[in-house]
């Protein structure tokens, strides 16, 4: 979908045709999760989700996603964190067995692979990586713009996980 953010003139609402990707909301089927997303969320958005170590962003996530999968919808939990064995006893707990899961963390890969997916979680941001020679700063706005530009080409919702410092700080730059 194209934002068209170059648009200079002002418009009535009353005129503007929006687009019916903003009426085909992914729902979770957990209703507290849709209200927080305007009846479920946007297609080809990107989200993200911080939080110390051990808060549960992970098993949250996982009942997300296990939701999506009862509503008919494709999803990918994607872990540079944490095993695919991890995952699945985390997963097996919550009672999210339809999760896809995989140990995935190269950018490009995770880029091919949102072509044939509703949803994408990323577990986590700081764990991406590439085959391409870059520094840390470089990395990370390739992984933002590249993994974003797809979402909305694909309307993939693509979720990053992030971690946060004892600080509270976001770990990484």
């Amino acid at each position: 979908m194209e934002l068209n953010y170059r648009t200079t003139t002002l418009t009535k609402v009353r005129d503007i045709q929006i687009p019916d990707i903003f009426s085909r909301r992914l729902k979770t089927g957990i209703t507290k999760v849709d209200t927080l997303f305007d009846s479920g969320i946007l297609p080809g958005s990107a989200l993200t989700i911080t939080a110390q170590a051990g808060c549960g962003k992970t098993t949250f996530m996982l009942q997300v996603l296990n939701g999506l999968t009862k509503n008919g919808y494709s999803v990918g939990y994607l872990s540079g964190e944490e095993s695919v064995y991890q995952l699945a006893y985390t997963a097996n707990r919550v009672k999210s067995k339809d999760v896809s899961i995989a140990n995935l963390t190269d950018i490009d890969e995770i880029s091919k692979l949102m072509e044939n997916l509703d949803i994408v979680v990323i577990d986590s941001f700081q764990s991406l990586s590439t085959e391409t020679k870059m520094n840390s700063r470089q990395l990370e706005k390739y992984a933002v713009q590249e993994l974003t530009r797809r979402a909305k080409e694909t309307e993939c919702v693509v979720v990053f996980i992030m971690h946060l410092t004892k600080s509270g700080d976001l770990k990484g730059g």
